[in-house]
């Protein structure tokens, strides 16, 4: 959807290549020297709700372990963890 993600994630042909209706990403990269965050999803909704996560950070930050943490949502709710699958 951006260059600069499609750069991080190594411009894959498919945009939504690693990633799954109803989930949002938000991942750590090391890149040209410096650290990217990636806030993505497969669609808008899905990138949203990953934004909420960062935006109310202080609710969410003991969720918010290793370099990759994938977000759903859960009857209304926000759920924040470890990839199921990577």
């Amino acid at each position: 959807a951006n260059a600069a993600a499609a750069e991080v994630l190594g411009n894959p042909a498919d945009c939504t290549a690693g990633f799954e209706p109803g989930v949002g990403k938000i991942e750590l990269y090391e890149f040209d020297g410096n650290v990217a965050m990636l806030v993505a999803g497969y669609n808008a909704v899905d990138t949203r709700n990953a934004a909420a996560v960062i935006a109310g950070y202080n609710d969410y930050k003991k969720f918010l372990k290793g370099t990759k943490v994938e977000v759903r949502k859960i009857n209304n709710a926000l759920t924040v963890a470890a990839p199921l699958s990577d």
